[in-house]
């Protein structure tokens, strides 16, 4: 049985991390909400790996609760003293960022982003989002 596997049957699901290279941001997903919760995989892109996996972690026990995330929507209790909204991830932006969870899930699966602002409340989308940021937080809602 492979270490996801025995995360998911023991925890729930299991957290993915890929550090940060010239290619691109770090970045760390869930894998198991949807096997254990019939709830949407969630991946954060950017933020430091310790607190990306404390904050999947929050994610799953709240899951685990009974709460469901929902794309398009706003949470204020993912971060603290911020908003927080959950995406669709684009299918065409699977293979680069969640490998792992397709081979273990070996067919479709529903992955949301959760999408962080700013300190100054300043969104992806939004004008003044800092240029220096746009592939720090890239929105992998859209197509490749």
């Amino acid at each position: 049985m492979s270490k996801i596997q025995e995360n998911i049957d023991q925890y729930g699901w299991h957290i993915i991390s890929v550090l940060a290279d010239d290619i691109g941001p770090s970045f760390s997903y869930s894998i198991g909400f949807y096997e254990s919760f019939g709830h949407p995989e969630v991946i954060f892109v950017g933020l430091k790996i310790e607190l990306a996996q404390i904050l999947i972690n929050n994610i799953g026990h709240s899951i685990k609760e009974g709460v469901t995330y929902d794309q398009d929507k706003f949470y204020t209790d993912i971060l603290d003293n911020y908003e927080c909204r959950m995406l669709k991830v684009h299918g065409s932006n699977y293979d680069e960022y969640v490998g792992q969870a397709q081979n273990h899930y070996n067919g479709p699966f529903p992955l949301l982003q959760c999408v962080y602002p700013t300190i100054n409340g300043v969104f992806p989308w939004d004008k003044e989002w800092p240029s220096d940021l746009l592939s720090v937080q890239p929105l992998l809602s859209e197509d490749k």
